[in-house]
């Protein structure tokens, strides 16, 4: 009989590693929502960058209202990645909270940058944009990510030193590091897992 509880529990210790191991291997990021605001942001902060360098058009400013308007794709992409998983990870909540409470200080640092004007609110960005993509990739062990994060604190730094409009292009490099080149590493380490289990 206790032959019998042995085997049980040694079935249901093995059973519980299986379990895991998919979760582990079942989790994955395809890379695509870094690689779109990676993209998005360097992209909005160049042509600023070139606005208030050459041209001085005021409506040109508006460029950065596709960051808003990326929110919509973001959701999809969320969603859609959230329906492909089969197992859901202990930290999944987690890591959500992280970027829902980026989201709200950024647009809540938006709202006092265009209320107060602030003046230098890149330099402040850049601290956001290093904290969700330092916690996420420390919480993750992606090497990639913490180097993105600590680069962000880095250009905020730079950035205080560094007169308008130049400051922009520690924005766009830190958007690059922080999401761009991640997400393209995260992308084909995504599809290299996916070619594997076709």
């Amino acid at each position: 009989m206790s032959k019998e509880k042995e085997l049980t529990s040694h079935e249901s210790l093995l059973l519980i590693t299986q379990m895991i191991s998919r979760a582990k291997d079942d989790y994955f990021e395809t890379g695509v929502s870094a690689l779109m605001w990676g993209a998005i942001i360097t992209f909005c902060a160049l042509v600023s960058f070139i606005n208030h360098s050459f041209l001085h058009l005021d409506w040109l400013d508006a460029v950065w209202l596709l960051s808003f308007v990326a929110v919509i794709p973001q959701i999809v992409i969320a969603r859609r990645e959230r329906r492909q998983r089969k197992y859901k990870t202990h930290d999944d909540n987690l890591r959500g909270g992280i970027w829902l409470s980026f989201a709200a200080a950024v647009f809540l640092l938006n709202y006092f940058d265009i209320r107060y004007k602030l003046p230098n609110p890149i330099s402040l960005y850049l601290i956001l944009y290093g904290i969700p993509t330092f916690a996420i990739g420390y919480g993750r062990k992606f090497r990639y990510m913490i180097i993105g994060g600590i680069a962000c604190w880095v250009f905020s730094i730079l950035s205080s030193l560094t007169p308008a409009p130049w400051q922009l292009l520690y924005l766009a490099g830190g958007a690059q590091l922080a999401w761009f080149i991640p997400g393209l590493i995260l992308r084909k380490k995504y599809l290299q897992e996916r070619s594997k289990n076709v």
